[in-house]
């Protein structure tokens, strides 16, 4: 028996589990309880979020043919492409604190949501390594996911909004709780060894917070002019040379994270426009 500790749900880290548990291999699964529903029933329709985030860019104010001609290009790719993962079982549900003991040492769970909700890092004390995933890179800083968690409206959200997983905010919080920590090496999925942990987590802190305040500005100028802004118009005055029905999706997600942090500090209130779309407006001085 084979233990796979499996960071998240993305493709690229599931990776040929379930063809090696049909080729023969005795393995177990273990993932964090908060990505393991997307393990089990894993699609690349799925890791894709398509209705999911398509729902969520219209009530942004996202263009319904924008949306339409994305799902529909979306969809004849992955039909063109043969999947590089396939759905499994999982054996084991992990949470934050969990411990996974080896014959040498043992790593600890930490939660750290936000480039997936169930991302989990691994810390093993003695040598102050952290195994992290996506969750800090050598050569990138990741992106974020957002998605609705229910079909109905949030009984305590005064603009009825769904219950959403908000992916930036998470993020965010997930770094401020490592930083707190004292690690001497991270390890992660792509970039190569990181020997300066604090730093790595610094530039993750700071690369979003410049994004925030550009759409803190976005917002304050769109509204200067039409009264508020969405996260479609803040999409569009910040990209304007960039294609939206190929290069739109992971940008939106950021930007409608970035109004999620702004919304938690006070800084940008939001309401709904006649027609039902959410937006934002600065908030008094």
């Amino acid at each position: 028996m084979r233990r796979v500790i499996v960071t998240h749900y993305h493709t690229d880290h599931k990776g040929q589990i379930e063809t090696l548990r049909e080729a023969g291999a005795d393995l177990e699964v273990w993932v964090h309880a908060d990505d393991a529903d997307d393990v089990e029933r894993f699609s690349v329709e799925r890791e894709e979020r398509l209705d999911e985030g398509n729902a969520l860019f219209s009530d942004h104010g996202a263009p319904a043919a924008l949306l339409a001609r994305q799902a529909e290009r979306i969809r004849r790719d992955i039909a063109r492409d043969e999947p590089l993962a396939k759905a499994t079982r999982v054996d084991r549900r992990l949470r934050n604190g969990d411990r996974i003991p080896f014959k040498a040492f043992e790593l600890e769970v930490l939660h750290a949501p936000g480039h997936t909700a169930g991302h989990l890092v691994l810390a093993e004390e003695a040598s102050g390594t952290l195994l992290t995933g996506d969750h800090l890179m050598g050569n990138a800083v990741p992106f974020t996911e957002s998605f609705y968690l229910a079909d109905h409206p949030d009984p305590i959200d005064p603009l009825g909004r769904r219950p959403r997983f908000r992916g930036l905010p998470a993020y965010l919080a997930s770094l401020r709780r490592l930083r707190a920590r004292t690690h001497r090496t991270i390890l992660p999925a792509h970039g190569g060894i990181l020997d300066r942990p604090a730093r790595v987590i610094d530039d993750a802190l700071l690369f979003y917070q410049v994004r925030i305040q550009r759409v803190e500005r976005a917002v304050a100028r769109i509204a200067s002019e039409r009264g508020d802004a969405s996260a479609w118009e803040v999409w569009q005055l910040l990209f304007p040379a960039l294609d939206p029905d190929t290069q739109m999706r992971t940008r939106m997600v950021m930007v409608i994270g970035a109004l999620d942090v702004l919304e938690d500090e006070g800084r940008v209130r939001p309401l709904r426009r006649r027609d039902g779309t959410i937006a934002f407006r600065p908030a008094p001085a």
